[in-house]
């Protein structure tokens, strides 16, 4: 999806349903320009996400996540608080056995299941 001011592209965020996991819509990236940074853009895009049509099954959200991402780590608890769901994380990608010590542990997050819509 992506968010517009006047004709600008200020957000994205690229997902996935999990095919296999129909209840399960998974985060790949999300991206806020640096001009709508901090007025809430990302967690209505998540929002808008679930609650679309094609969501109506969806009760769980996945991502990935590095420790050291407090913005990531902050929207994605903002979003689990919003629906009334738990986040939960384990390891996703280690450092070492998954990246050759070249990139940090990804967690693997996992919210849901959802309580109602954020909105």
């Amino acid at each position: 999806m992506v968010a517009e001011i006047e004709d600008a592209i200020v957000g994205a965020i690229s997902g996935y349903l999990i095919p296999e996991r129909p209840d399960t819509v998974f985060v790949w990236q999300v991206a806020v320009g640096s001009a709508a940074r901090g007025q809430g853009l990302a967690l209505r895009m998540l929002d808008h996400i679930v609650d679309r049509p094609v969501c109506r099954d969806v009760r769980f959200m996945e991502t990935t996540i590095t420790e050291d991402n407090a913005a990531s780590w902050g929207l994605f608890r903002k979003f689990a608080e919003a629906r009334g769901a738990e986040l939960t994380h384990d390891v996703g990608f280690d450092r070492d056995a998954h990246f050759g010590g070249q990139h940090d542990t990804e967690m693997r997050v996992r919210i849901g299941p959802f309580a109602s819509s954020g909105g």
